[in-house]
């Protein structure tokens, strides 16, 4: 198990805003940082995943009905 700092972004289409309406920062510890997101949103009707790498590590965005993004930013501690 790895220990992550994890930054949560959410963002709300409705305010037009480019910059989070919402930001949390956790500290986890984590096997699969993929498998920690998606099983976040297992209740959602419709969600899609998307992933990139960054230097400090993955990047996971979840998009949700109706326009809203939550985006998790995982760098290894």
């Amino acid at each position: 198990m790895k220990t992550y700092e994890v930054i949560k972004e959410e963002y709300v289409p409705c305010t037009g805003n480019m910059v989070p309406d919402r930001r949390e920062i956790l500290e986890l510890q984590l096997d699969n940082p993929a498998m920690y997101v998606q099983d976040l949103y297992k209740q959602e009707r419709s969600v899609e995943f998307l992933a990139t790498q960054q230097e400090s590590g993955p990047v996971i965005e979840a998009h949700l009905e109706g326009g809203r993004k939550h985006r998790y930013i995982f760098s290894e501690i």
